[in-house]
């Protein structure tokens, strides 16, 4: 049977906190990734969450939904209803709502990713997978204050490489702790164990 994540990932929603798509276009940096890939940008001025269930429920095949800062905490509710053609979850600088401006944002990224530990854990029970992909570095080189926007010409190659890359398999499913963050139970496991080996 083909897993959700085996599937070719042709549509890409992104939820935009910072609105850095202007009139209804795509910025500079998206346009030549869009000419192989469906992309629908969602603004923080609409209500995200029915709007992108709206888009998910017109797409026909696989999905990843991208998003930055604020914005993730939206991803994961929509993940959590279980759309059926969703199988990825990209987030730039989740946690970075509170760094010091300039600052690196690293460190609470990986704070949020924990604390959202057993969301990520349920999610990937559901073949689900929620990836940090991009983060703020600080100083010179963003040259802008985290959260990155989504943009930023890094955010749209870690997009691209997630994409190539759509499952993270491991080859033992004991590895299922680093792959979502915490020590399995028995069922996940063996959940784990039917996402990830063939037939």
């Amino acid at each position: 049977m083909t897993r959700a994540s085996d599937r070719v990932i042709g549509t890409v929603v992104v939820l935009d906190p910072a609105d850095t798509a202007t009139h209804g276009a795509l910025p500079g940096t998206w346009r030549e990734f869009a000419r192989t890939r469906d992309v629908r940008w969602i603004g923080q001025d609409e209500d995200a969450p029915a709007r992108v269930e709206h888009e998910l429920a017109g797409v026909d095949g696989a999905v990843a939904l991208v998003a930055a800062g604020t914005a993730a905490d939206t991803a994961l509710a929509v993940a959590q209803r279980r759309p059926e053609n969703l199988v990825l979850v990209l987030l730039v600088d989740p946690g970075a709502a509170g760094t010091v401006p300039g600052a690196p944002a690293l460190a609470a990224n990986e704070e949020w990713m924990h604390r959202m530990t057993r969301r990520r854990a349920d999610l990937a029970a559901e073949d689900i997978d929620v990836r940090l992909v991009a983060v703020s570095t600080g100083g010179s080189e963003d040259r802008v204050t985290a959260p990155l926007p989504l943009g930023h010409p890094d955010v749209v190659v870690a997009v691209e490489s997630a994409l190539s890359h759509p499952t993270r398999e491991s080859a033992d499913p004991e590895d299922f702790a680093e792959s979502v963050g915490i020590d399995p139970t028995p069922d996940q496991v063996d959940e784990y164990r039917a996402r990830t080996e063939h037939p």
